[in-house]
């Protein structure tokens, strides 16, 4: 009888059972935002353990928003088809035992296998958490306290993964960012056995095989062409066929989706400019925000020589404004105008960015911090108005769909993670940019360790400042 009493009129969920549900969602939440930001500081660790070069480190990352970015589209049928808490059961079990093999892995191509894995359980529990909450809660205020307790857990999470990466590498080894997801994935999968809703399957959508098919195969070839453009080049015909097999296949997936009855991606979302435009601020957004990380973990540890718990500690500043500047941008968007708070958070982002190339080998943390946190509050001051620009007019009556697409056209940001600039793009920029940051400051260690020339003659000093030169420029060129 008490528990009648406790139910929801709209859901019949008891409200202690709500609350194990939002416990289980919001831990598979933050289990797929914590692995995108964790691992950054580990990057250094990875590469003197496995004995790899820039190049393959990128993958660690790419290879883990690749499947999350491609199978966002599909999961939500998918969830309809075999039921969203069965789902999301498989998703925390097959994220689990992925962590497990990455802790565990002997070899570095056994650790790229094992982090595709996870992006796979990423792309189905993201989904599977908010249906849950939406089936667990009734709409109006209790639901969108949820969901709000949800995001914000998911933004700690991002706020705080270079900062415990850093703890575990310093104290366990870079395996510990891996393992720490076992005890998380267990409790998560207790309390949704345990307390989420049975499930009601409707199994009347669709899943859609060929276009599915099409998507990943382009993000594939575009995301590894990217990737690997740093280490064989523009003009190599890999690279060249990877490039144009990924634009083909992309064609193909539109061609094909758009003549569907149920498409995956709607050719309207497409054709409204207000959603188009803020997919495209959404995508550069991300890959902006995660190539940063990835730049400056590698030059921290391997120029600044700091450890992975003091790199964690410089990047505070930026991670922890994230959630202060999501809240402040929601507040003037609703006073100012999604557009107006968009282009600000824009402009102080770029500012920011640009204004961390002072950043050299000598630079204290005390210069870097609000350099960081200038980029930081940027980039999240404008996701807010960005969400707000996409889901305004008449996008709003296909919520569901539209934050579907929108999600999945982030994380591919997020999986072709770069800069973009005069001649290069994507994970080029990132090689090149930190190719130069390291060379110009092994140029700064010759320079203090060779002797000055003499007056008239020109000795290995000149030539070194000369070539310190062209290393920064290299560095501006790539900005």
């Amino acid at each position: 009888m008490a528990e009648q009493e406790g139910a929801s009129a709209v859901t019949g969920v008891p409200l202690a059972r709500r609350n194990a549900v939002l416990a289980a969602a919001t831990m598979g939440g933050v289990l797929v935002t914590l692995d995108i930001s964790v691992v950054n500081v580990a990057l250094k660790a990875l590469q003197q353990s496995f004995d790899v070069q820039l190049s393959a480190l990128q993958w660690v990352m790419n290879i883990y928003t690749l499947p999350y970015a491609a199978l966002l589209l599909s999961a939500g049928t998918l969830a309809d088809r075999v039921g969203v808490r069965r789902l999301f059961i498989i998703g925390f079990g097959l994220f689990t035992l992925s962590s497990l093999a990455c802790g565990a892995a002997p070899s570095f191509a056994i650790l790229l296998a094992a982090r595709a894995s996870q992006g796979v359980g990423a792309a189905l529990l993201m989904p599977c958490a908010l249906a849950l909450l939406q089936r667990s809660f009734p709409a109006g205020g209790d639901r969108a306290k949820a969901i709000g307790l949800f995001s914000g857990a998911s933004s700690l999470a991002i706020a705080a993964g270079p900062l415990l990466g850093g703890m575990l590498i310093e104290h366990v080894g870079w395996r510990g960012i891996f393992l720490i997801n076992l005890p998380l994935g267990i409790y998560g999968t207790w309390l949704t056995r345990r307390f989420a809703p049975s499930d009601q399957i409707t199994g009347n959508r669709r899943f859609h095989v060929l276009s599915q098919a099409l998507i990943v195969a382009s993000l594939s070839c575009l995301v590894g062409a990217l990737t690997e453009v740093g280490r064989l080049g523009w003009q190599n015909l890999w690279i060249l066929g990877g490039l144009l097999s990924g634009i083909l296949l992309l064609i193909a997936f539109l061609a094909i989706d758009s003549r569907d009855v149920e498409p995956l991606v709607p050719i309207t979302l497409l054709r409204d400019r207000m959603f188009a435009s803020a997919a495209v601020v959404g995508a550069l957004l991300a890959f902006a925000f995660y190539g940063l990380i990835f730049v400056f973990s590698i030059f921290f540890q391997s120029a600044q020589h700091l450890s992975p718990l003091a790199t964690g500690v410089a990047f505070l500043p930026m991670t922890a404004l994230i959630g202060v500047a999501n809240i402040a941008s929601g507040r003037m968007t609703a006073r100012f105008g999604a557009r107006t708070i968009m282009l600000s958070g824009l402009a102080v982002a770029v500012a920011g960015c640009v204004s961390l190339l002072a950043v050299g080998r000598g630079s204290a943390l005390m210069t870097t911090a609000p350099l960081f946190a200038m980029a930081g509050c940027g980039i999240a001051f404008a996701v807010p108005a960005m969400m707000a620009t996409a889901f305004s007019g008449h996008i709003a009556a296909r919520a569901g769909t539209a934050a579907g697409v929108l999600n999945a056209v982030r994380q591919t940001g997020a999986a072709l993670r770069g800069g973009s600039g005069n001649l290069h793009i994507g994970d080029k920029w990132i090689a090149d940019l930190t190719a130069a940051m390291l060379a110009a400051s092994r140029r700064q260690d010759e320079q203090a360790t060779t002797p000055k020339p003499q007056p008239g003659v020109q000795g290995k000093g000149g030539t070194g400042r000369r070539e310190g030169r062209e290393d920064a420029g290299r560095a501006g060129a790539a900005i």
